[in-house]
């Protein structure tokens, strides 16, 4: 069929391997060669390029690698909604989120699911990065979403979705015109920083790390355990502060806040969810992929 030829293009499309996609499909290398000619054959184009010891997708092969992302998720959405009419499943669900995500990213997901699965109880804890490991760690949530890089052995963390984080000042501020600034020029200004063991901190305080600016290099106005509280206390016209673009994408498009673009300078970050290593339970699973059909991501 044609839909395995196009699985075997994915597969050496997304690894730019014969020899990795035979291994990953468990056919060998010749019978890949020939799924791929039968596909080049058919669009009479040629999909890959050789360069070396390496391969390249051509114009055509690009195209048809997006068309066959777009494929597959719906036939993973479909396969999703129609076991999803048979499908039984209740029970409770316990989820703990940072900030960010418990406020704005999560709910309508959260929304979604419960319509769909009204059987499965949700209960979502608020907690900063710290906490949300802990209360993994004591089994007190199956399902975790963080903001920070936190390592624990004893934890499974895999990347859910992209993040940004920027400098952020009110209407009426001095600099709310400001196209850009630089590190240097940061230091004095008055900042409003999240609390210890908040995951944007942590992350805030790395990316400046880089750029040789330690915590007490800064002009620390005050520390505010949410982006909320931060977002108000900026109304005071005189501080600014590092927050996700999801907290304040209303903001923005009220023109109540604006960003300042600071000169060779970007913090980045994924969104991670977490569970214990091997304590990964049937609702999380379903929850998860739940997510992956919302946000049409990966996970």
């Amino acid at each position: 069929m044609f839909d395995y030829k196009l699985q075997v293009f994915y597969s050496v499309a997304t690894r730019l391997s014969f020899s990795k996609a035979a291994e990953e499909l468990h056919i060998t290398q010749p019978a890949v060669t020939k799924h791929i000619k039968n596909i080049e054959l058919h669009f009479k184009q040629r999909l890959f390029e050789r360069k070396g010891n390496s391969i390249n997708l051509t114009p055509a092969g690009i195209t048809l690698l997006q068309h066959t992302k777009t494929i597959f998720g719906q036939y993973k959405a479909l396969q999703f909604d129609m076991n999803a009419l048979i499908d039984q499943t209740e029970g409770v669900l316990r989820i703990a989120a940072s900030t960010t995500v418990a406020q704005y990213v999560l709910p309508e997901a959260l929304a979604k699911f419960h319509k769909k699965f009204p059987k499965v109880s949700l209960t979502l804890l608020n907690a900063n990065t710290e906490n949300v490991e802990k209360a993994i760690l004591t089994d007190t949530v199956e399902l975790g979403f963080i903001e920070g890089y936190s390592k624990n052995r004893e934890i499974a963390y895999h990347p859910f979705l992209k993040d940004e984080i920027v400098l952020v000042v009110a209407n009426g501020h001095s600099l709310f015109n400001t196209p850009a600034m630089s590190v240097k020029e940061l230091v004095d200004k008055p900042l409003v920083l999240r609390e210890e063991g908040s995951g944007s901190l942590e992350i805030i305080l790395e990316a400046l790390q880089k750029q040789s600016v330690s915590l007490q290099d800064l002009t620390i106005e005050m520390r505010l355990g949410s982006s909320e509280s931060i977002k108000t206390y900026l109304s005071d016209k005189y501080s600014m502060a590092f927050l996700s673009v999801n907290t304040i994408l209303k903001e923005l498009k009220s023109g109540e806040l604006g960003i300042i673009d600071i000169q060779d300078f970007s913090i980045e970050r994924p969104f991670h969810f977490i569970f214990k290593q091997g304590h990964q339970s049937a609702l999380s699973t379903l929850f998860l992929n739940f997510l992956q059909h919302h946000y049409n991501t990966k996970l």
